[in-house]
């Protein structure tokens, strides 16, 4: 699995320095206000495309089943930083332990917003579900419909 999230990574990624991404999101998220749901939003449609992306390496199949080591992979690789995922029937729980974005605004709940939208949609793509995020501290819950 990890290997084809390398060449995944390797062949749809693009690599850009820690600071120059916390700065531009920094500027996003102080301009968004409370406009930062349409950036979760955005996010989330990002999220659905990088799962479709993703499908050429991994099949929907094969990423569902291993859903926790895909996510926590899958972020990590593309920079996001450190992420403990844990399934259930009915909700993906991401635990943020650490991330480039917790350094781009004061407050987790709206740094933390293009991650969820990104989650929601890459999860809510791969498992075939409508998804539902709440965003508690650096917590991401996101309820599978």
């Amino acid at each position: 699995m990890t290997e084809k999230l390398d060449e995944f990574i390797k062949n749809e990624g693009v690599i850009l320095p820690k600071d120059f991404v916390v700065e531009v999101y920094a500027q996003v998220l102080k301009f968004a206000g409370g406009l930062a749901g349409l950036l979760q939003a955005g996010s989330k449609k990002a999220g659905v495309s990088a799962a479709k992306a993703l499908s050429p390496y991994i099949s929907e199949e094969e990423a569902a089943s291993n859903l926790k080591e895909v996510v926590e992979e899958f972020f990590r690789k593309a920079g996001f930083g450190e992420i403990e995922v844990e399934v259930g029937d009915s909700e993906v729980v991401m635990n943020v332990k650490d991330s480039f974005l917790l350094k781009a605004h004061k407050k987790p709940e709206v740094a933390l917003r293009p991650l969820a939208g990104a989650a929601e949609g890459f999860i809510g793509e791969v498992m075939g579900k409508k998804t539902k995020t709440k965003i508690d501290g650096t917590r991401i819950v996101i309820n599978l419909g």
